[in-house]
């Protein structure tokens, strides 16, 4: 004898639905898909993830071409993000935000070195993003930094943060400084005068440095 369940499964799953996540739907996809993703001139909307992710190298083009090691990172990320903007093409619009840093500082750093000579470098720190939390990324020192390498940097900083697990921001700093050519001295003055500049932009909740290219623990026990 075979008795049948009475049990009522509920409502059966739907493509069509609101569900949101990166496996987005279809009804919410077309809606997010009918907007442009840029109105400079006219509307520009995607009908594709690659479509999307071209879009975006195509502003950011536009934006810094002259910063050559950015726009290749923002290429490489991208089109490896586009199979996500086909499924949720939200995350294009995302996407677009994160092609600006929120915050890029410049600063001048004056040095005396071992002859008594004034010396100028430039320091830097971007804030790229503090969607997760406090800002947080390395700092660099060495004569190939410059801002289109910070830039990459920042932007790289961004994926390689999110992934850790940890609520952590993304950001980068350093400078064309190079320190394999000076002595101890002049390290220390470098290191001193960097952070008295870097030290306005920084804190505990607010963004956190470590070590990186050029800066080891010597570099960081003069910073700090």
């Amino acid at each position: 004898r075979v008795t049948l369940s009475t049990t009522d499964p509920g409502p059966r799953k739907s493509l069509v639905t609101g569900e949101d996540g990166v496996h987005q739907t279809m009804k919410v996809s077309k809606s997010w898909r009918n907007k442009p993703l840029f109105r400079r001139q006219g509307d520009v909307r995607f009908r594709t993830g690659s479509e999307a992710a071209q879009l975006l190298v195509d502003e950011a083009m536009r934006r810094d071409s002259h910063e050559k090691a950015y726009i290749e990172s923002v290429a490489s990320h991208l089109q490896t993000l586009s199979p996500i903007f086909d499924r949720n093409p939200k995350y294009a619009f995302v996407a677009k935000t994160l092609l600006e840093p929120e915050r890029h500082i410049q600063f001048r750093v004056a040095w005396i070195d071992d002859t008594g000579v004034v010396r100028m470098n430039r320091g830097y720190r971007i804030q790229y993003s503090s969607s997760l939390g406090p800002y947080e990324g390395a700092l660099h020192f060495g004569s190939h930094i410059n801002n289109g390498v910070m830039k990459a940097l920042g932007y790289d900083s961004i994926f390689s943060n999110a992934l850790t697990g940890f609520d952590i921001g993304a950001a980068v700093g350093g400078s064309d400084f190079n320190p394999l050519d000076k002595s101890e001295a002049e390290l220390q003055r470098f290191c001193q005068s960097y952070m008295t500049e870097l030290a306005k932009y920084i804190g505990p909740d607010q963004d956190l440095p470590y070590m990186g290219m050029g800066v080891s623990q010597e570099e960081m026990g003069y910073l700090f």
